[in-house]
């Protein structure tokens, strides 16, 4: 029988008077009452427990997997980030979510409390204040749940009991000026225990960004289009007239629409470039207008069910200049002063003929159910629905037809040099795209325990899945019309087993630290490709405490994405490219859309991981990742046109007579091979600082109680008192969730700081678009985007630092260089680029002096944030001294600079 002194039991109770709801457990089994004690006289002030012992625990809410965390944010760090919601907070850790072995940059998954949610959309407007501590893991415990370890997997622990109102308001804009934005969004949550609801609504809108608005120069293209006019010879390229000399093109002379010969020999000289920045956007207007909800609730003792929905809005008009029209004009018409036949080439003042708009709905309800079987298994079904409409008008100009008729009649009317109404001209009709995709999934994951064995027991996964997916698409291009319709059906499943060979908590093979093995098998059934198996096995070895590994390989086979099969057909005018053959920036027409004869690919990846955490009173750990990947039938578009590729495609790029460049076809197509290696370290620091400010009764509060220092040990902990010299006797428990790693939490007057360093080196980045080509090196040369070619090196920087309601948050990219190699055209160097982004931030709820005299500043926080601090844009250069347009600073970033200034308001 232990004798706990009343300090100790006065703190004990507060400690589970305030200690947070427990996560769901499955059912105990009824202790058997233990025959009571005799009764001894005690202390008055001491208070009998009866037979205690203390265990160890997970944390609440914690992954249950033997992989550890590689970072674990506690509440007081995600405050030094400054984020107002679980969205914004995910873009400022994009450097320690980010994965390289997943065929594109994957969303991590996402958990809450260590279970499986319906989706993101359940918790991205969810406050920052409302989470408890986020763990981020590597990739190989997504399989724990279910997915292929091409994700990282972040898990957000909430509090237990919160309830807040949330209202913002955000503007931004460049320092440049020309576009603005404009965000209100609200959020209510409700969390009592085990149940939450949620409710979001969003609107934001961004005026556009014209060219005329930025430092953009373009060529004047090779049919000299303007407002006023050029004329040339007909055909075009031969002499206008013998007064004129041996010029084939000359301006039309402005202020007058009757203009004579002298008139245009006094105006003869370069040609009129018709500067159309004023109608062509860099950006476009949008608006966004989004509607989410989420409802979990218990079923019973051991089921609980998620039911969440989302509706969201997308709307852009973005303007492509002006049409142009050639009119031929004869010696004979009344209004032609020359000799010869010629050409006027003008353009009709109506942006909105070439205008495109974009509208996009989509709708998606999704539901989780899980809970307990037995002891020892947990089941999770999901089921979701989602739909999504898109609707895309692209207008195509005019004809001259009507118009040009006139003028072979000879009608006084029609005068060539006048303003011209659209009106007289014959509108084109519009391109348009509709797509519907629709997608019905479900799937039941059963996870549990197959075997105790002396290190521990084999755990497993297991994962039957369905789902259904389509996209009808209809396109009117030219005024055909084509219609497509592509549907797919899957079955998939998947088994992951954890075998545990060696622990050191449990004395078995000792010397071998901790180690286990784990294995995941995988098919999946496609109506449209046949059946794609994978694999992927893996080791987690712990040598000693501080230090871990994780080696891992996975062999899978990946379909292509309906939209990549059958995305409608868009056909895009005027699209600046930068062709390397002419070493001119030509307008040619982009053809998008999907490609129906796309295979799957075969994906190879070999990782090896190792995390380090030098000291336990410290909150510093140190990880490095090599990733080796190799892509068969590798799945890519390609929205740079290089010599290397169109040598191996030329059926993508089509020419006219001239070797002029006219059109791009830039769908998604299968390359031979894409091979990766790279080398990615990171270290994560995170520390207090500052003197703590004293309680009212002159002490520092007490471990485990608000503001005070966590127990020792950083985990939870379990007391299990038994027997009790109070009579019942019966057994209890009692758990207390610790915060895991990420160190002590702050205490009143103290501060935090963390700070994030990560650096990538790529050891090889290969295409090889077919066999017996030569092999596109995007390391040396080689470029797949618009922004050339991978960087060699890359270095991240994410620190934050908070304290007493003031906080700021930096994140700094640095990008090594680039080149792209021309060919027979000039080459481009793309510079160094290193962008900073600041937020500064004032929490006044936790100024209490200030919201004591002015009680309306209770909840508020007000955030002020530059993007790109040093207006940094990418420097390119030729090898030939001429810039091309796409890759001029301007075009390529429009925006540069940007400041924003948020408002916002949570009430508790």
């Amino acid at each position: 029988m232990l004798l706990v002194t009343t300090a100790l039991s006065g703190l004990m109770a507060g400690v589970i008077q305030t200690a947070p709801t427990p996560p769901q457990t499955p059912p105990q089994q009824p202790q058997t009452p233990a025959t009571s004690a005799p009764s001894t006289p005690v202390d008055d002030d001491s208070y009998d427990l009866g037979t205690v012992s203390v265990v160890g625990a997970r944390p609440r809410g914690s992954v249950d997997t033997d992989i550890p965390a590689d970072v674990t944010l506690t509440a007081e760090q995600i405050q030094a980030y400054g984020a107002s919601n679980i969205s914004e907070l995910m873009t400022y850790l994009e450097p320690l979510t980010r994965s390289s072995s997943g065929r594109t940059d994957l969303q991590p998954v996402f958990l809450v409390n260590g279970r499986r949610i319906s989706g993101f959309q359940e918790i991205q407007g969810i406050p920052t204040e409302a989470i408890e501590r986020t763990e981020i893991l590597p990739e190989q415990v997504a399989l724990q749940f279910g997915y292929r370890a091409e994700q990282r997997v972040v898990n957000f622990v909430l509090k237990s009991n919160f309830n807040s109102y949330t209202g913002e308001l955000t503007a931004r804009g460049p320092t440049q000026g020309g576009r603005s934005t404009a965000e209100i969004e609200g959020n209510v949550l409700r969390i009592s225990g085990s149940n939450r609801w949620s409710m979001d609504a969003e609107y934001e809108h961004s005026s556009p960004l014209y060219e005329s608005e930025r430092d953009i120069v373009r060529d004047p293209g090779s049919t000299p289009y303007d407002l006023i006019g050029n004329v040339t010879g007909d055909p075009y390229g031969t002499t206008i007239d013998p007064a004129l000399g041996t010029a084939i093109v000359t301006p039309v002379p402005g202020g007058t629409t009757t203009p004579t010969l002298t008139d245009f020999v006094n105006a003869a000289g370069d040609p009129r470039t018709g500067d159309l920045g004023a109608y062509r956007t860099l950006l476009s207007e949008s608006d966004r207008t989004t509607i989410r909800g989420t409802m979990k609730r218990d079923l019973n003792g051991t089921t609980q069910m998620t039911i969440s929905g989302n509706l969201e809005n997308n709307q852009s008009r973005s303007f492509n200049g002006l049409p142009g029209v050639s009119l031929g004009l004869s010696d004979t018409n009344p209004y032609s002063p020359f000799s010869d036949d010629v050409l006027v080439h003008r353009y009709i003042d109506d942006a909105a003929s070439l205008r495109r708009e974009t509208d996009s709905l989509n709708g998606k309800l999704a539901m989780v159910v899980d809970g307990f079987l037995g002891e020892d298994w947990r089941w999770t079904a999901t089921g979701s629905y989602e739909r999504t409409e898109t609707d895309t008008t692209t207008g195509r100009g005019y004809l001259a037809t009507p118009f040009q008729a006139r003028l072979d009649a000879n009608d006084a009317s029609a005068n060539p040099f006048a303003t011209l109404n659209p009106a007289d001209f014959a509108r084109v009709p519009n391109d348009t795209a509709n797509s519907v995709s629709q997608l019905l999934s479900g799937e039941v994951v059963l996870n549990g325990d197959l075997y105790d064995l002396p290190a521990g027991s084999i755990s497993s996964t297991f994962k039957l899945g369905a789902d259904t997916r389509s996209l009808d698409s209809t396109s009117t291009r030219l005024g055909i019309v084509t219609d497509r319709s592509e549907s797919r059906d899957r079955f998939n499943g998947q088994g992951t087993f954890n075998l545990p060979i060696a622990s050191r908590r449990k004395d078995v093979l000792p010397m071998l630290g901790d180690l286990s093995v784990n294995a995941t098998l995988g098919y999946e059934e496609l109506s449209d490709f046949g059946g794609l198996p994978s694999y992927n096995i893996g080791v987690n070895w712990s040598p000693i405490e501080p230090l871990s590994f994780l080696v891992s390989y996975a062999d899978e086979q990946g379909a292509p994405t309906i939209g990549q099969l059958n995305d409608p057909i868009i056909s895009t005018p005027n699209v600046p490219v930068f062709d390397f053959a002419t070493g001119q920036t030509v307008l040619v027409t982009q053809i998008t859309g999907g490609n129906p004869n796309l295979d799957a690919d075969n994906r190879h990846v070999f990782r090896l991981g190792g995390t380090w955490r030098p000291f336990t009173e410290h909150d510093l750990s140190i990880q490095s990742t090599w990733t080796l990947s190799r892509t068969d039938d590798y799945i890519a578009a390609f929205p740079t046109i290089t010599p290397e590729l169109e040598a191996a495609l030329p059926g993508r790029f089509v020419r006219n007579s001239d070797g002029d460049l006219i059109s791009v076809d830039a769908r998604p197509l299968n390359f031979s091979k894409y091979e990766r290696q790279d080398i990615r370290t990171g270290i994560n620091f995170s520390r207090a600082f500052g003197t703590p400010t004293p309680t009212a009764a002159g002490q520092t509060p007490l471990p485990g109680m608000p503001g005070g220092p966590r127990p020792p040990g950083g985990g939870g902990m379990q007391i299990r008192m038994e027997g009790g010299g109070g009579g019942g006797g019966g057994g209890q428990q009692i758990r207390m969730g610790g915060g895991g790693r990420g160190g002590p939490p702050m205490q009143p007057g103290q501060g935090r700081w963390n700070i994030s360093l990560f650096h990538t080196i790529r050891l090889q980045d290969e295409i090889t678009i077919a066999d017996g080509l030569p092999v596109i090196d995007l390391l040396d040369g080689g470029a797949t985007s618009a922004r050339g070619g991978s960087p060699r090196n890359e270095l991240q920087l994410i620190t934050g630092v908070f304290r007493n309601g003031f906080g700021g948050f930096m994140f700094a990219n640095w990008r090594e260089g680039t080149r792209v190699d021309g060919g027979t055209g000039p080459d481009l160097n793309f510079a160094d680029q290193t962008t900073v982004n600041l937020n500064v931030f004032m929490d006044l709820n936790q100024r209490t002096d200030w919201v004591a005299k002015y009680p309306i500043l209770k909840g508020t926080r007000i955030q002020f944030g530059i993007q790109n601090l040093f207006d940094s844009r990418p420097e390119v250069s030729t090898t030939s001294g001429d810039l091309p347009l796409n890759y001029q600073p301007d075009y390529l970033d429009p925006q540069g600079r940007v400041i924003s200034l948020t408002l916002r308001k949570i009430l508790f």
